[in-house]
């Protein structure tokens, strides 16, 4: 299989955008020589998050739950 659908929030996708920013040139030339173009997957990825409901992408920390990171 060379492609499948997955479901993914925006706060997941943002997630990914900002791994795809920190991405040094040394690593992106790797990436690209296995998997393809940063950029272009970046870019792909920003224009489906643009299209998506944004209004509540900033994390609320509740005091009971503890963040995983």
């Amino acid at each position: 299989m060379t492609e499948t659908e997955i479901s993914l929030n925006v706060h997941e996708i943002g997630v990914l955008l900002s791994a795809l920013q920190l991405v040094d040139g040394r690593d992106e030339h790797l990436i690209a020589r296995e998997y393809g173009s940063v950029p272009t997957l970046y870019s792909k990825l920003y224009t489906i998050w643009e299209q998506m409901d944004q209004t509540e992408t900033k994390l609320k920390y509740e005091p009971i739950i503890e963040p995983s990171f």
